[in-house]
């Protein structure tokens, strides 16, 4: 019997190892390589790409909802895209192929690029 318990207790210790989502997390630069541990909250791993004509800023980052979007105008764009699995959002090239979103006014992308800069 004792055996038993302890086979289901590590299986148990063991599922919730497995289930422990691990993210980059940085801002700066795209291929950032610092891993951390998700809180048990967060379900996506996300990554935030400004780009302007003076160059390009990303956000590497974990989420309990997934934010999908993009914005454009006057050569600025945001996107904001999201993925499930460990380390998914290691290449930001990848993780943003698959976005899609509407188009915003100027001033918002011009808010949204300063505030990214400003938490950088």
């Amino acid at each position: 019997m004792r055996p038993l318990l302890v086979f289901l207790l590590l299986a148990a210790l063991c599922t919730d190892l497995a289930r422990a989502l691990h993210c980059h997390v940085c801002c700066g630069h795209k291929d950032c390589e610092s891993l951390v541990e998700c809180a048990p909250t967060d379900k996506y791993c996300v990554i935030t790409q400004a780009t302007n004509p003076g160059g390009i800023l990303v956000m590497k980052s974990c989420s309990p909802v997934c934010p999908n979007s993009t914005m454009s105008s006057d050569g600025r764009t945001l996107s904001v895209s999201c993925c499930q699995g460990s380390q998914c959002n290691r290449n930001a090239a990848a993780g943003l192929a698959g976005s899609h979103g509407a188009l915003w006014l100027s001033a918002s992308v011009s808010l949204l690029w300063a505030l990214l800069r400003a938490a950088c």
